[in-house]
């Protein structure tokens, strides 16, 4: 980020970006054991801080359960659900009745037109007539719409699987950047002590000036790493509070706890079997099998029934009852069409699993792959990688400072420990990410009481 840039920030990323160096600068003080205690009154008790949910480390966990918590993308496809309950319930029951009412035989001509009284034929009628469709195509119908509230269920199981993993990964960014920062920031000052020390022993003359410029080259470029850094913690917060939202400003936790060995692969590719995504997949399959049922359903008649009363002003009045029934004979570009679209609609939905339970497993296997490759590396850089780095660090500080070595020397091998830890941090959080969505993939419902 360019300085030109930082002046033009506004206030309220100042204030925000003060607040997480403050954090920074807290923990650098304590791993250099520079914090110095308070002091107190004689007397008087120390001050104890009460901790609160704002200034409570925010877990990776905790992060996943706020996520499903007031969430509108779980709730908005809540409220689906529930209209498709009600809409199936509606689709199952007879239609509605139908009133009516006229006029008939009125009469148009001859010394009789349009006189209600001297035709003996003219009749008020009102009617009252009811269609009754087959039960099972009723049944069929409510099914259908059934099936439709089923596989929303089955999106909202992964809708909050998704929340969880992508809340997951969103909280790993923010501890990525913010380790990161905390040890550019460790860099960064020991780039300044050792100025300070060059400083004094060039105006004694124990230091050369070249080695004096480079502390301070080496200093800024340290800064300068801690400021890019401070701008991905930013950023990565910014991220997660689209999912926890004013939450995502509380302090992350420090520990970033994961299983130490992930489930053998084919319990996960059996878990994968039974994903959300699957059983979406699954009562697509039924519905289709439902619209093909109903596609045979209309090969079969539906019939109505009206009975009616006629009023007749100086003569008798008449009831009646009439029956209707459909006449499904001309079925070659109207039934057949329907049952061939809907046998071709069941044969996509079953193609379409076939694909996504390959599509799954491939996916499986790479997190699976990659959250064992991660582990391996990152315990080499634990046993022997970090070690050796760090033995480079002070073998070379004391060359140095026993006249044997240079200290360009000492500048390369402390910029080649910063970049070791910070690979071993990104190992460290790719394995992570890899175990998120291994836990994404897995039949393993979310804690009970997560859901919103």
């Amino acid at each position: 980020m360019s300085r030109s840039f930082v002046g033009a920030r506004a206030p309220w990323l100042r204030r925000r970006e003060r607040r997480v160096h403050r954090w920074s600068v807290i923990a650098c003080i304590s791993l250099f054991g520079l914090a110095a205690e308070q002091p107190t009154k004689a007397g008087a008790a120390p001050a104890v801080d009460v901790p609160t949910e704002a200034t409570t480390p925010l877990t990776m966990e905790e992060a996943a359960r706020l996520a499903a918590v007031d969430q509108p993308l779980l709730t908005e496809r809540q409220a689906k659900i529930h209209a498709e309950d009600q809409q199936a319930i509606a689709a199952s029951q007879l239609p509605d009745p139908q009133l009516s009412g006229g006029l008939k035989e009125l009469p148009i001509d001859t010394s009789e037109a349009f006189s209600t009284r001297r035709d003996d034929f003219t009749e008020f009628t009102i009617g009252l007539s009811q269609d009754f469709p087959r039960a099972e195509k009723r049944r069929l119908q409510g099914a259908r719409k059934q099936l439709d509230a089923d596989a929303d269920r089955a999106a909202l199981d992964n809708e909050q699987r998704m929340v969880r993993r992508d809340a997951s990964l969103a909280w790993l960014d923010v501890y990525e950047a913010e380790q990161s920062l905390k040890l550019a920031q460790r860099l960064a000052d020991e780039a300044n002590l050792q100025v300070q020390s060059l400083e004094k022993d060039y105006g004694n003359g124990k230091a050369s000036q070249a080695d004096w410029l480079a502390a301070k080259v080496d200093a800024g470029l340290a800064a300068d790493k801690a400021h890019d850094w401070l701008h991905h913690v930013l950023r990565m917060h910014a991220g997660l509070s689209r999912w926890i939202g004013d939450a995502a400003e509380r302090p992350i936790a420090e520990a970033l706890t994961m299983p130490g060995i992930p489930n053998p692969l084919p319990a996960l590719m059996a878990g994968a079997d039974h994903h959300p995504v699957i059983g979406k997949l699954d009562k697509q399959i039924e519905a289709s099998a439902t619209e093909v049922a109903l596609a045979r359903q209309s090969y079969k008649p539906d019939y109505s029934i009206e009975v009616y009363y006629a009023y007749r002003r100086e003569f008798a009045d008449f009831v009646g009852i009439q029956f209707k029934m459909g006449l499904p004979y001309f079925t070659k570009n109207r039934q057949d069409r329907g049952l061939a679209a809907a046998l071709e609609q069941s044969h996509a939905s079953e193609d379409r699993k076939r694909d996504l339970l390959r599509e799954l497993h491939a996916e499986v296997t790479q997190d699976y792959v990659d959250r064992r490759h991660y582990e391996e590396r990152a315990t080499d850089f634990d046993t022997s990688i970090i070690p050796d780095a760090e033995r480079r660090v002070e073998t070379a500080r004391n060359a140095y400072q026993a006249g044997r070595g240079s200290f360009d020397t000492v500048l390369l091998a402390r910029r080649a420990l910063l970049d070791v830890r910070l690979q071993r941090l990104a190992l460290a959080v790719e394995s992570a990410r890899a175990q998120v969505r291994l836990d994404y993939w897995s039949a393993a419902q979310p804690p009970a009481g997560e859901a919103p």
